[in-house]
């Protein structure tokens, strides 16, 4: 179920994310699985992170969720 739940975050962060907005907050993410459990999307992304297909990207006073292959080059 969890792998499921990945593979669905990681599609609907690659069709948000056609357009110029790439960052996102996760309660975004949630918003965009209103039948999921909220936790349950919180630990996917966790594990997303943790396996670096998402990353944080932060302006200072915000942070976003972002897909690695739209990470800022620096």
């Amino acid at each position: 179920m969890k792998d499921d739940l990945k593979e669905r975050i990681v599609e609907l962060f690659r069709q948000k994310s056609k357009g110029e907005k790439h960052f996102f907050y996760i309660r975004d993410v949630v918003k965009w699985l209103p039948d999921e459990d909220r936790r349950m999307v919180q630990d996917a992304v966790k594990e997303l992170l943790d396996e670096e297909i998402l990353k944080y990207w932060s302006t200072g006073s915000t942070t976003y969720l972002v897909l690695a292959e739209h990470y800022p080059k620096e």
